[in-house]
């Protein structure tokens, strides 16, 4: 199942929808920026899914305008639906992409390159860590630091993000032994354009981790059905 599938698959697990609606939802829990899908991607993965009798679809008249089709989960749905999520949370993290694929190929940059790169990540990283911690600590203040899911979605960001700071620390300084001198900046490197500055980066910056964790929270959590 695609984390589109998924998504909308849970959102109707909520209660029957329209598939407007889903599409209003999607847009006020802000899950556009983790997830791609057009609204007339909506329509076809409802469909999809019916045809597989994870939902099913009826009819409901609208006073004198057209009926609308409403969606709602079946039981087989649902067990689809609490299988996919409880996999997501049983397996780890794949490895040999994103952060760590770039660890695989330290080789095609410079020493001094790899330490500028590692000094940024380790920079926004602990920038992410602050402002994630602060929104929880003020979570705790003000008592709306309830329910299971909130508990784990920030203990969970905190402890992975203060793990991978521990190990950069580590590594940036055992880097700074093996290579003598990255800390200082070499201008004559940057006229070769195979050691331009990699401190841009090409790639869209994430969203704010607060509000991404705002927004994650506000999702339903699975029933015990």
């Amino acid at each position: 199942m695609t984390d589109a599938e998924l998504t909308i698959l849970s959102l109707v697990a909520e209660g029957p929808r329209y598939g407007y609606e889903i599409q209003q939802i999607i847009d006020e829990r802000g899950l556009r920026e983790w997830l791609t899908i057009g609204f007339s991607s909506i329509y076809y993965i409802l469909n999809k899914l019916e045809q597989q009798n994870i939902v099913t679809s009826r009819l409901q008249p609208e006073g004198r305008g057209p009926a609308r089709k409403v969606y709602s989960i079946t039981e087989a749905g649902r067990g689809i639906l609490q299988t996919a999520i409880a996999d997501l949370l049983r397996q780890p993290r794949a490895l040999g992409s994103g952060f760590e694929l770039g660890l695989a190929n330290l080789r095609a940059l410079k020493p001094r390159q790899v330490y500028q790169v590692l000094r940024h990540h380790r920079s926004d990283l602990q920038y992410n860590l602050d402002a994630v911690e602060k929104a929880w600590q003020r979570h705790q203040q003000e008592g709306t630091a309830n329910g299971d899911h909130i508990l784990a979605l920030y203990t969970h960001s905190i402890a992975v993000m203060r793990a991978e700071l521990e190990w950069l620390d580590t590594f940036l300084n055992d880097w700074k032994t093996r290579y003598p001198g990255v800390e200082q900046d070499n201008p004559s490197d940057d006229t070769d354009p195979s050691t331009a500055d990699t401190r841009v980066n090409s790639r869209t910056q994430s969203s704010d981790p607060v509000k991404m964790i705002q927004r994650l929270k506000r999702l339903p959590k699975p029933t015990d059905e």
